[in-house]
């Protein structure tokens, strides 16, 4: 008989566990410490300009006055009309339904944390950044979603504050978010398309790595991640090993990474660093990037649909303006100016970069552009 009690009372044990440890997504508003302010916005006086190097239009989708505590690092759109802007502080998102004409505004916290990444995967919206949750909307006349991460660690304290930089997905539903935790990198999996998600071993890192800040997934689900230590590594066994590719150099910082093939691809960083291989990572060889400055930051990399390379810079804070903020990148390895407006300067400070079939939306510090390619 008290044996039988034993048992019982372990299996209740075990089954209160398993029931608290969050599996699945619930509303945002289940969550009393997340705190959730709204407010409209609206620009149905759209500001626009012509293109002075592809003559083609551009819009201003959204502006901020007051960048001090108001910006925005990441872009999404499902189509010309729905999309949205996440940044901070107060883990901010601004969606539209109706092109950037009016904006429903939310913040799901009261500290300076901020979202620094958005993506879509299956017509869905999934928003990362300085939060222990995954967010997700499927429909912006809905309720957010959100996983709480804290739920994979063992220990209760072990995810409370992870800082998560990006999340991408495969056409498959094989994704990944990457980023810190505590000041060792972290890596979530899932292998149906953002569903679930659990903690990824990193077998093979340095061990000095302390954060991972990008990656990309090759369509044979190959993926490639870089670090704020100049390292690139590469994967192909769905994350469970990495080997590197190459050991980063005293005072490197990679930020972003993209590939046109399996063979042909760039990585970029601090200090104008922009770097090619075609090779798939074994050899790399540095771009001339004087047109950008010495001392720019390259803060994104994608290629078009007809594998033009793109690239944004950001000079966070700084007091003076820029002609441009947005280059490409020839098959000569050339950059030029791809953004230009007459006698117009801009912030310069630009973290989100998105194309959508033949158009491009770029996020500079205080404003959100779309034109066509």
């Amino acid at each position: 008989m008290n044996n039988f009690k034993i048992v019982s009372l372990l299996f209740c044990c075990v089954c209160f566990i398993k029931c608290n440890s969050q599996t699945h997504y619930k509303p945002v508003s289940d969550f009393p410490e997340i705190e959730i302010d709204t407010n409209t916005v609206n620009f149905t006086d759209q500001e626009h300009f012509q293109n002075k190097v592809t003559g083609k239009t551009v819009k201003v989708l959204h502006s901020v006055e007051n960048t001090g505590f108001h910006f925005y690092n990441s872009v999404s759109f499902k189509n010309e009309k729905t999309g949205i802007i996440v940044g901070g502080t107060r883990l901010r998102i601004s969606s539209t339904q109706d092109g950037g004409q009016h904006w429903k505004s939310f913040s799901f916290s009261g500290f300076a944390n901020a979202f620094y990444c958005t993506t879509i995967y299956n017509n869905q919206f999934f928003v990362v950044g300085a939060s222990r949750f995954i967010f997700r909307n499927k429909n912006l006349d809905k309720e957010w979603e959100v996983f709480d991460v804290s739920s994979l660690s063992k220990n209760n304290y072990g995810l409370r504050y992870p800082k998560f930089y990006k999340i991408k997905f495969s056409e498959s539903g094989l994704g990944f978010i990457i980023g810190d935790n505590s000041g060792n990198p972290i890596l979530l999996k899932t292998t149906n398309g953002g569903k679930n998600w659990q903690l990824n071993p990193l077998n093979g890192l340095k061990k000095d790595d302390n954060s991972l800040s990008d990656l990309f997934i090759l369509p044979d689900n190959t993926i490639l991640i870089i670090t704020f230590k100049g390292n690139v590594y590469q994967s192909e066994n769905g994350g469970n090993n990495w080997l590197l590719l190459r050991s980063g150099k005293q005072g490197e910082s990679l930020n972003s990474i993209a590939f046109k093939n399996k063979k042909e691809g760039y990585i970029s960083g601090l200090q104008s660093l922009l770097l090619k291989t075609k090779d798939g990572g074994k050899t790399w060889h540095k771009i001339d990037t004087s047109v950008l400055g010495p001392d720019a930051n390259i803060s994104n990399l994608e290629y078009t649909k007809n594998n033009q390379l793109l690239l944004t810079t950001a000079e966070s804070f700084q007091n003076h303006k820029y002609i441009t903020f947005v280059f490409s990148v020839d098959q000569e390895e050339n950059i030029s100016p791809f953004l230009l407006k007459k006698e117009k300067t801009f912030t310069g400070d630009a973290y989100g970069l998105f194309i959508l079939k033949n158009k491009l939306f770029v996020l500079d510090r205080d404003k959100l552009y779309k034109t066509s390619l």
